[in-house]
């Protein structure tokens, strides 16, 4: 073999090990700012996951795709109960004019509190009771 291929080999083989290197003493440096032993990273790196976590799902779908649902054997994971949220609080409103009074949970879209605002000229939030 001739020399100067022998000194290219060297010098790549010397890349490698200088960033193999780097890599480890910078890994070492982080795991000693953690708290961390090489022991309770092998276990981190070793650790099979309890439960499978599902890919986030994106929405819509890519051009060119068509409609197929794809079964995936894994078990499926329960879903959360959502919380449902308080009911707006009931609130009452009077016309200042015949006195008739109106109970509303959603006065800004309510007619009745509409119409009485328009007929007297005022925002509906001035005849809330």
């Amino acid at each position: 073999m001739d020399i100067s291929m022998l000194q290219k080999q060297l010098q790549e083989e010397h890349k490698a090990l200088d960033q193999k290197f780097k890599f480890i003493s910078d890994l070492q440096a982080l795991m000693t700012k953690h708290g961390q032993s090489t022991e309770d990273l092998l276990a981190i790196l070793t650790s099979v996951p309890s439960a499978p976590v599902a890919p986030a799902k994106k929405r819509g779908r890519k051009p060119g795709t068509k409609n197929v649902v794809a079964k995936a054997s894994v078990t499926p994971v329960a879903k959360k109960a959502r919380k449902k949220a308080a009911p707006r609080p009931l609130r009452t409103f009077k016309n200042s004019k015949t006195g008739e009074v109106a109970e509303t949970r959603a006065p800004q879209v309510d007619k009745v509190i509409k119409t009485w605002a328009k007929e007297l000229k005022v925002d509906w939030r001035t005849l809330e009771v």
